[in-house]
């Protein structure tokens, strides 16, 4: 990494990023109909306790009648293989030792709440994708992160420790929801969203990954990460204040305050839920000094579904590509996720040349000439 760079706060780049999801087999498909305003909300094979089949975000690619250790093992392979793609066709040659992967999962494969080894079901899934890992890719090093929506950033924290390695380093996650006792815990609690329940989580599904690199041709650099833990996360019966948010987001928009700059591009993981559109509100009441007033505030979740620990994986994948296309409002972007146990994360990124990157985006906008 440059001298400048480490002036500026950038940490590590991010580069030849991938995904799948409900809306497409690749990340450019996924962008280009989010823009556009689709959203991949259809019927499933599920049928909740009333008879009424559940609504969710399924990828189209996949069976609906795959079990869900199968979807899992079919989104994760098929967008590592994206990513494997684009780092072959990048030309730098590969590191000598092979990878390290560092896999965000769902919170299920912890062995117990909280912890980062895995049951045997992760143990499982775990070996097998590394089975289905590309040929160059064997022998990779898999670090497993079974936290939910917060695991992308506290992959990241470890990802930042080996960005000066001389290892090929992978950063994502991978999630389904469409798994029936995941979706019948939501339903016991009254999470699940229904026509009858409007206050509710709506399934997904998705994989997200991208190369972290020290330097060569990243796409873009995380600037700021923060960590935290919500004392009253959904279901507690204390009010929410959002102190673990604030707390991932202060560490994570540090650079920000200190070169007194707004952000306009803010990500969150918000879904249908009550709760989590109070902990938005809260998020924008404290951080109005480093909020643009022309802030592009999105919650892809709601038309993607809760996609687990994925979640932050593709959000970053989704700002590197409005960055690469040139349709971003901004060239930096925050992005926050939670975890329904209370775990929080928050990541800055910034566009390889963020001023430009934003004062493009503004040409656009009111289409001036370049």
């Amino acid at each position: 990494m440059s001298a400048s760079r480490r002036a500026a706060g950038w940490r590590a780049g991010l580069a030849h990023a991938e995904a799948v999801t409900c809306l497409g087999e690749s990340l450019a498909e996924t962008a280009l109909l989010m823009r556009a305003g689709i959203s991949g909300v259809g019927l499933s094979d599920f049928v909740d306790a009333e008879g009424h089949r559940v609504v969710a975000c399924a990828c189209p690619a996949l069976p609906p009648d795959l079990p869900s250790r199968e979807r899992l093992l079919a989104l994760a392979a098929h967008a590592l293989a994206g990513v494997h793609r684009r780092r072959v066709a990048s030309g730098p040659p590969p590191a000598a030792r092979p990878p390290i992967l560092l896999l965000g999962l769902p919170a299920r494969f912890a062995l117990e709440p909280g912890s980062y080894e895995l049951n045997v079901g992760g143990r499982d899934f775990v070996q097998r994708l590394s089975a289905a890992l590309p040929p160059d890719w064997a022998g990779a090093d898999i670090e497993a992160f079974p936290f939910g929506r917060a695991a992308g950033a506290i992959a990241m924290a470890r990802a930042l420790q080996l960005a000066e390695s001389r290892r090929d380093v992978i950063w994502g996650g991978v999630d389904t929801l469409l798994h029936w006792p995941a979706l019948e815990a939501l339903q016991q609690r009254d999470r699940l969203l229904t026509n009858e329940n409007v206050d509710g989580v709506r399934p997904g599904e998705a994989a997200a990954f991208a190369m972290v690199t020290p330097t060569g041709r990243e796409d873009g650099w995380v600037a700021g990460l923060g960590l935290g833990r919500e004392p009253h996360p959904v279901g507690s019966e204390a009010p929410c204040r959002s102190d673990g948010f604030a707390q991932a987001l202060a560490s994570a928009v540090e650079p920000l305050r200190a070169a007194g700059r707004r952000c306009a591009v803010w990500t969150l993981d918000a879904s249908h839920e009550k709760h989590a559109t109070r902990e938005v509100q809260n998020i924008i009441a404290r951080f109005g000094d480093v909020l643009d007033p022309a802030t592009d505030l999105r919650m892809p979740l709601k038309a993607l579904g809760d996609v687990g620990a994925a979640a932050l994986p593709l959000m970053a994948a989704l700002v590197l590509q409005d960055w690469a296309h040139g349709v971003a409002r901004d060239g930096l972007a925050v992005l926050a996720a939670g975890s329904d146990d209370g775990a929080r994360g928050a990541l800055l990124l910034a566009a390889r040349e963020p001023d430009a990157a934003a004062r493009a985006a503004h040409r656009h906008e009111r289409k001036e000439p370049a």
